[in-house]
């Protein structure tokens, strides 16, 4: 499962659909509310994982499933 703040977490939410398809992912405040200004940030399988840019967050998830 994929959580992502669609607000905060600098995630292409649209793009992520695409990748991982909506019953694989949670779209909602997943509580890091200003804490990673910047970057793309979200839970992937359970784990915060940050990154640098939107393309890259998208790649780990890619990666993890």
């Amino acid at each position: 499962m994929i959580k992502v703040c669609p607000n905060c977490s600098g995630v292409d939410v649209e793009e992520l659909k695409k990748s991982v398809g909506e019953e694989n992912l949670y779209l909602g405040c997943i509580g890091l509310c200003g804490q990673n200004t910047g970057k793309s940030f979200g839970y992937i399988n359970d784990q915060l994982v940050i990154k640098d840019s939107s393309e890259e967050f998208i790649e780990a998830v890619k990666i993890a499933n």
